[in-house]
């Protein structure tokens, strides 16, 4: 697995329900555009505003209908023993790797975070990657990471939602030196370049959702040297980004440029998250049409 992964938005109707017709048909179009992969139940999808069972239910579904490229489930949660119990279901579906995120709201140290992964590891034989986003969980030190490589052979890699280029560059360094088959992949969309470029794997990048076309081109032209377009489909990329910087939240983002692009999904999140208004949305606009001309 590398290349372009898609962390799924959760669609939703106006009363809060899951919106399976849109998921369908959102499903459809990133398969037709040729992602490399699709990743349900992830931070992009809202998972901490569903249920266990809606998260189980979102992972059948997704099953059902990603049939061409790799398929992801996410199963992070508070609590070791929810993880463990999601995992297996995930395992049980036929889902091709599992992606974890530490535990949240509580600090804790590496080694309680290692005990975490080492009992989720021991008790799954599902591939699994750790999810390193320490603006909102527990973060995972390389030190950390290079262990979890080295002593399970089924956690199989790791997404860095990080800005912070010089640690993607030591894990790369540090854990791929013991581990050749460790994937290493970037959560922003801005480092999609610099993580292949260090020697990275690919990127799993919410702005897929709606403009797939720019990250498949990036990679494409990266694969055949063709420096020249690579350039420019990184710039792109890194305008693209700063949609995040207009909305008040990653989701409000991503939905209201799904909307504006004519896409399925409705401008809906789940509380406590609220979507921007009309003046977020003309900005957002603004932004797509000078870079995706």
């Amino acid at each position: 697995m590398r290349g372009v992964i898609v962390p799924l938005v959760t669609p939703f109707n106006e009363d809060y329900s899951i919106d399976f017709a849109a998921l369908e048909e959102h499903i459809g179009f990133l398969q037709k555009a040729g992602v490399h992969g699709i990743f349900i139940n992830a931070t992009t999808g809202e998972f901490t505003s569903l249920t266990s069972e809606e998260r189980r239910l979102l992972a059948e579904k997704g099953r059902e209908l990603v049939s061409s490229v790799f398929y992801l489930v996410g199963t992070a949660s508070t609590s070791t023993f929810e993880v463990i119990e999601l995992t297996k279901h995930a395992q049980d579906i036929g889902t091709d790797y599992v992606v974890i995120a530490p535990p949240y709201y509580c600090p804790l140290s590496d080694e309680a975070l290692f005990r975490h992964y080492s009992m989720i590891a021991e008790k799954t034989d599902i591939p699994m990657i750790l999810y390193n986003i320490p603006a909102c969980a527990n973060p995972l030190s390389v030190s950390l990471i290079k262990r979890l490589a080295v002593e399970y052979s089924n956690i199989a890699g790791v997404k860095e939602t990080i800005d912070s280029i010089n640690h993607v560059r030591d894990v790369i360094i540090e854990v791929k030196s013991e581990r050749k088959d460790f994937k290493v992949f970037t959560g922003l969309d801005q480092h999609f370049l610099n993580t292949l470029i260090l020697g990275g794997d690919g990127g799993i990048m919410a702005c897929a959702n709606f403009a797939p076309e720019i990250h498949l081109a990036l990679y494409k032209a990266f694969q055949e040297k063709r420096f020249e377009k690579v350039m420019m489909y990184a710039q792109k990329l890194a305008k693209l980004s700063r949609v995040y910087d207009i909305a008040s939240s990653f989701g409000s983002a991503i939905k209201l440029a799904m909307s504006i692009r004519g896409l399925s999904i409705k401008p809906v999140l789940r509380p406590p998250y609220i979507m921007d208004g009309e003046k977020v949305k003309e900005e957002i606009e603004r932004l797509l049409s000078r870079v995706l001309q």
